[in-house]
């Protein structure tokens, strides 16, 4: 249930799992007429430095960050707290505890959607968006020190980003937030869309007709997003990379990875992929 006294929602997830689907969703059931993939209308990203330089009053980039590393989760209510919203949609990639602190607690969330994707389809897209190898991609994955932004050299427009393994990011998440959660899969979202993007408006709260929740998952289609793309340059595609709708398949993985790398990733995300369905006890793909 929903904490009405606050404004955030976190849509958490790991990278290249969907979260920006989901964002083009909830910009579709606020819209009456079609939109372009740069007019998304929810509330950017919480490792914005943007957020963190207003909030501060200085610029971040001449701080260290681990110098206001215990005080992220207050600067977030305090910049919230500006803004005349009720409810703030906000993008999350960093893993919910960061060096036994939790950067996203319960006092400061209204509520978190958690986007899960199994994490043999996201190599590729992995791959494609960071500019690195099928392979470096897979221990990224299985890497509990991943982390997104992490150049001490060319700081960009965002802070860093801590992830941890794949299953890592998802029990930080789920450790903190289970009392109020939603956590969906991707390959729901696309097998059993209208039922999962229902469950996502009801856990929301939001008041919208199924004929507009219909409407809102037509609009973002994949196929319909990849043609809005080749027209128009997506604004959050990194510099090195083609196409940001690169596929958005389910099962695409068996044609992109080998085995043996499918079975790394079993062999570090077990217990995590066995809980949500992704492989059986002996260990066997399910997807």
């Amino acid at each position: 249930m929903l904490n009405n006294n606050k404004k955030m929602i976190w849509l958490a997830s790991y990278p290249k799992s969907g979260n920006t689907w989901m964002r083009l969703f909830l910009t579709a059931l606020q819209k009456d007429t079609d939109f372009g993939i740069n007019e998304i209308e929810t509330d950017g990203i919480i490792s914005s430095r943007n957020i963190i330089d207003s909030t501060l009053g200085i610029n971040s980039a001449e701080i260290n960050e681990n110098d206001f590393l215990k005080y992220r989760s207050e600067l977030y209510d305090k910049w919230a707290n500006t803004k005349t919203k009720d409810t703030l949609f906000i993008k999350v990639h960093d893993a919910c505890i960061l060096k036994g602190n939790i950067l996203f607690p319960p006092k400061i969330t209204k509520g978190t959607i958690y986007i899960l994707r199994n994490p043999f389809d996201m190599v590729a897209s992995t791959a494609n968006h960071q500019s690195m190898s099928i392979n470096k991609a897979v221990q990224f994955l299985c890497n509990n020190t991943a982390e997104l932004a992490q150049s001490k050299y060319n700081l960009n427009q965002q802070i860093s980003q801590h992830l941890g393994t794949w299953s890592e990011h998802i029990i930080s998440w789920t450790n903190v937030h289970r009392n109020n959660m939603l956590l969906i899969r991707y390959e729901d979202l696309l097998h059993k869309s209208l039922e999962t993007f229902n469950k996502v408006v009801n856990y929301l709260e939001l008041n919208y007709s199924q004929e507009k929740i219909i409407k809102a998952i037509d609009q973002v289609a994949f196929d319909k997003i990849q043609e809005k793309e080749k027209k128009e340059k997506f604004k959050e595609t990194p510099k090195k990379t083609e196409m940001f709708f690169r596929s958005g398949k389910s099962g695409g993985w068996r044609d992109e990875i080998t085995q043996d790398q499918a079975n790394y990733i079993v062999d570090c995300n077990y217990e995590s992929l066995l809980k949500y369905g992704y492989i059986n006890e002996n260990g066997d793909i399910l997807v």
